[in-house]
């Protein structure tokens, strides 16, 4: 069935896809647009063969947002990016609770390195396809993981999303010096597990690698311990690009992220689990270090990152002691999971918001819900509407180029 522009305005059509040619279209009553997350009202979205945005025509709001009663009124959000994830593990949900952080996840022998070994290739596969569905089901469009056990691993998990519409960045973690260039050509890059993995010996193969292949590295980093001379040997040799936790760096360790422009992710709720710690808020707000937010080890942690987003506001909440200047706004906590996530990974061109030139990757919530309902609702705190209330449940549809990859039933 086709549709014209013209027939959507008069048919007051709250959210429709239509195709007309190559082209494809998509309506929304409201959105938030560009790299500011505005919220604009009926939306239209016209996006080519290839999934992207090439025109974006909206109205500002110039009322409060109208919800009409028994009728299903759609918000459109940039799909989210998990920045951090290790989703080969998903088929041991919950085996490491009350369990130390070492003892589960310390590489060779902590208890999720034991079972992967342990565990049947399909059983893996199931798992990983599982948690995809369950990210789309969430909004999720983009995630970076990862990927334990070197090569294999980086095949297995392109093996197990071969046919998956998600997007991906897999950084694989070299077993040994002799996997190092292969990991490098394979993935999208490193994933260190420490920079302890970092030796006399392979620093100068690691190098190398990185710059031959122009890939990212990245690395966990005092997520229990500060261990002060592996941090500045990190920032002297100055090849890690993004670092994963930082629960417990100190200022000065901040300001060396800031000074050397390296990237960091958080996962406060596995901080949480583990009971490592609660990342330096106050420190990162008022140095102003652009965070992004991962959801971690998939064993221990679901995929929801409203979730971690209301965890971390809660956590600053009780951090700044009520510090005006050192508190999240809704729009900072939503960008977290959208703008500066594709920033920290390169990724600003085409994925992160919905803007003209990027992918048509979003979903659509639905604000006539029961949990969102309020009296009054504007363009002011929808934003902590969103960040506060929203559940999976609310996600009603999730798009990736454009194109349908999730539905509520």
């Amino acid at each position: 069935m086709f549709y014209s522009l013209k027939g959507l305005e008069i048919f007051k059509m709250i959210y429709i896809v239509y195709e007309l040619m190559a082209k494809k279209f998509l309506y929304s009553k409201y959105a938030l647009i560009g790299e500011n997350l505005d919220l604009k009202q009926n939306v239209n979205l016209e996006i080519d063969e290839n999934g992207r945005i090439i025109h974006i025509s909206c109205d500002n709001i110039s009322a409060n947002i109208e919800i009409l009663p028994n009728h299903q009124t759609f918000l459109m959000i940039p799909g989210f990016i998990n920045s951090h994830i290790h989703i080969g593990d998903n088929f041991a949900k919950e085996l490491g609770f009350n369990k130390e952080l070492g003892e589960i996840v310390a590489p060779p022998f902590g208890l999720k390195h034991k079972l992967l070994r342990q565990t049947p290739k399909d059983i893996k596969i199931n798992g990983i396809q599982n948690a995809v569905l369950e990210m789309l089901s969430n909004g999720i469009t983009f995630f970076i993981d990862f990927r334990e056990e070197g090569v294999k691993g980086v095949k297995l998990l392109k093996k197990a999303l071969t046919d998956s519409p998600i997007n991906f960045l897999v950084l694989g973690r070299f077993m040994d010096e002799s996997e190092i260039e292969a990991i490098f050509n394979m993935a999208d890059g490193v994933g260190l597990s420490s920079y302890k993995q970092i030796s006399s010996s392979n620093k100068k193969f690691v190098v190398s690698a990185k710059h031959k292949f122009k890939k990212i590295i990245a690395c966990h980093c005092a997520e229990k311990i500060r261990s002060e001379n592996l941090i500045n040997e990190m920032f002297s040799d100055n090849f890690v690009d993004i670092i994963i936790h930082g629960t417990k760096f100190i200022k000065n360790d901040l300001e060396k992220i800031n000074r050397y422009h390296k990237s960091l992710v958080l996962c406060p709720r596995c901080n949480g689990y583990f009971g490592t710690g609660f990342p330096p808020i106050n420190e990162i707000l008022s140095l102003k270090v652009p965070i992004s937010l991962g959801t971690d080890n998939l064993m221990v942690n679901n995929t929801d990152l409203f979730e971690e987003i209301r965890y971390l506001y809660r956590i600053s909440r009780v951090l700044c002691n009520y510090n005006k200047e050192l508190q999240f706004s809704s729009k900072d906590l939503l960008k977290m999971v959208t703008i500066n996530a594709a920033k920290n990974f390169d990724l600003e061109k085409e994925f992160g918001s919905i803007s003209k030139g990027k992918f048509a990757d979003l979903f659509l919530i639905d604000l006539s819900s029961p949990n969102l309902f309020s009296s009054i609702l504007d363009s002011n705190n929808i934003y902590d509407l969103i960040t506060q209330r929203t559940k999976s449940e609310n996600i009603k549809k999730t798009f990736i180029k454009g194109g349908l990859v999730f539905e509520k039933s």
